[in-house]
């Protein structure tokens, strides 16, 4: 595949100057970065065979605009059956992932990035959901299948009979959520940063639809071990009042369960990461008491 062939033929594209190939993430797509004049533009090239995903992805994308939400614009997209591919074009969002500047800023800084962040998140959930789902079969489905994964694996988590009882017990709380469009993967990382402030969010790639509240997982995931600050204010900044205990039982449910799923998918997906994970999952335990409590100690002290 020679890149300027499909460059040239996308019509937003034209008289383009550079093309810079982007090699970070776990998506199988290829990104590049394109200068034409003095404007920057994020192209996404996909097997064709996520068509049907890519294109509801660059509706989805024109559908944020209106609710005023700060990620990349839809400029184009294009089918090319000749290259098995199809090209989706949209602005790039100037700045530095946060989970590369954080450390660098103050807890002050970190919380206000925080502030908006949540802000941003609730504006994601104001937008149609593509299509309906059944939250609480899909949810079961998706548990049931890690969670065999685990039980096959040679390593114990602590306490885990506490663990699976916390899980079961909190279950019925999945019946009935509101199902909303979800970014599915906001975290630090997909976050963009200018001059130590937000500036957006992107990776919209990987959406879904589903309850509001499980697009929180990450804090306990990944964000929290980088930065409490930042955690309390996206929570703060998404709750227009103090969040409601059903929150906490439900962002505590999703924690629980992700101990189960971040084993299994670690192991077979990203072995090297494994140590790593288990860190991961030590914290969230101890943030919850093993799940005596359903509010994280980080949030409870702040």
């Amino acid at each position: 595949m020679v890149i300027e062939n499909i460059m040239n033929r996308l019509t937003s594209l034209q008289g383009y100057t550079a093309i810079k190939k982007i090699d970070k993430g776990y998506s199988s797509d290829t990104k590049y970065v394109v200068t034409v004049d003095d404007t920057h533009y994020f192209v996404r090239l996909s097997d064709l065979a996520h068509h049907d995903k890519r294109w509801i992805e660059f509706t989805l994308l024109q559908d944020l605009e209106l609710q005023g939400v700060q990620t990349h614009k839809a400029i184009e997209y294009m089918v090319l059956p000749d290259k098995d591919l199809s090209a989706m074009v949209m602005t790039y969002l100037i700045g530095t992932p946060a989970d590369e500047i954080i450390p660098h800023l103050s807890d002050t800084e970190q919380f206000h990035l925080g502030l908006a962040a949540g802000k941003e998140l609730r504006k994601i959930h104001q937008v149609k959901a593509p299509k309906t789902v059944q939250w609480e079969t899909l949810q079961k489905e998706k548990f049931t299948n890690y969670l065999q994964a685990y039980q096959q694996d040679s390593y114990q988590i602590p306490q885990e009979a506490k663990l699976l009882s916390f899980i079961e017990e909190h279950w019925p709380l999945l019946r009935q959520r509101p199902i909303t469009l979800l970014h599915d993967d906001y975290h630090l990382g997909h976050i963009i940063c200018h001059q130590n402030s937000f500036n957006g969010v992107i990776d919209f790639n990987g959406y879904d639809v589903g309850d509001p509240y499980h697009d929180f997982y990450n804090l306990a995931l990944f964000s929290r071990r980088r930065s409490v600050p930042y955690c309390v204010g996206q929570i703060n900044g998404y709750f227009t009042q103090p969040p409601e205990d059903q929150f906490w039982r439900l962002y505590a449910l999703y924690a629980a369960m992700n101990v189960i799923a971040t084993i299994a998918w670690t192991r077979q997906y990203d072995p090297q990461s494994f140590d790593d994970a288990v860190a991961r999952i030590q914290l969230i335990l101890e943030d919850h008491a093993y799940f005596s409590s359903v509010k994280p100690l980080w949030y409870a002290e702040n």
